[in-house]
């Protein structure tokens, strides 16, 4: 398993099941999954989590891909999305992260984000659930 400390000023957590919508960019190769039970909690950073999909590549990647906005007055530098994994039991079977791209938004700008589990790392059929956390710096 993955251990991350993060040190921020901001912070977002959200929390999803699997999922099953398949997003409009994945190729017929590419298998979907169960659709996410999301719950939001917003929070004074104001970093905000739009939109996402989860989906499971041919290879066995599990992809979180979304967009994220900023809603703070002022420019948000470094943001990253930070995913935890569980299985049905709620115990942790892995952690990843990634950056918004770009890393830095502006004041009331957007950002697409994917973050990439690996299947060697965390094989998918152990995840049952998931949350993301964004922070900046």
């Amino acid at each position: 398993m993955i251990s991350l400390t993060i040190l921020s000023l901001g912070l977002i957590n959200i929390t999803y099941g699997q999922v099953n919508e398949t997003p409009s960019f994945m190729n017929m190769n590419e298998t979907q999954e169960s659709k996410p039970n999301t719950t939001v909690n917003n929070n004074p950073s104001g970093l905000e989590i739009l939109s996402h999909n989860s989906f499971a590549d041919s290879l066995g990647y599990l992809h979180v891909v979304g967009e994220i906005k900023n809603n703070y007055p002022s420019t948000a530098t470094f943001v990253t999305i930070v995913g935890t994994f569980y299985n049905i039991n709620n115990q942790v079977v892995g952690t990843q992260f990634t950056y918004a791209n770009p890393s830095d938004i502006g004041s009331g700008e957007k950002a697409p984000f994917e973050l990439i589990l690996s299947s060697a790392s965390v094989p998918i059929s152990l995840i049952d659930h998931y949350n993301l956390r964004a922070t900046y710096q």
